[in-house]
């Protein structure tokens, strides 16, 4: 790893960030051993790692050894883009609405909504374009349509 990835001292976060891992993941490692524990500072009591625990954490991702000697697998980060769910819910329920349109279902972004707060979307993302929540909206608003509501 080259040093001008280094800073002088850095925080528990941004280590575990240079890592590739959650702050989390990062203290579940520390704690059973496998990333060495930080130094402290005195003013402030915060946790920080200078530059030679650095380069030991950065060793110990790279080769998989821990500081207990234990090996340790580190997988590939996960495909952010791919994974998060849409953050704006407008844009989501625009998505559905034209997904619905495709699907025969005329429907607005509020009835989407309505329809999604009295539906069972447990374990869904309401503001993901998910398969499993456009069945249900889709079965609930062609129901509405056969009942003639």
């Amino acid at each position: 790893m080259p040093n001008n990835d280094l800073n002088e001292v850095c925080s528990v976060s941004r280590q575990a960030q240079k890592l590739g891992l959650s702050r989390s993941r990062f203290y579940q490692l520390q704690k059973v051993g496998v990333f060495p524990l930080p130094v402290y500072c005195i003013r402030t009591r915060r946790p920080i790692y200078p530059q030679n625990l650095q380069m030991v954490c950065m060793d110990i991702r790279k080769r998989g050894i821990g500081c207990n000697g234990q090996p340790v697998i580190f997988y590939s980060a996960r495909d952010s883009e791919k994974e998060k769910p849409c953050r704006n819910s407008d844009v989501a329920h625009k998505k559905i609405a034209v997904a619905l349109k495709n699907m025969g279902i005329k429907a607005t972004t509020t009835e989407i909504r309505k329809a999604i707060n009295t539906l069972d979307t447990k374990g869904v993302a309401p503001d993901s374009l998910d398969g499993a929540i456009l069945g249900k909206l889709f079965n609930y608003f062609n129901q509405e349509r056969q009942n003639g509501v």
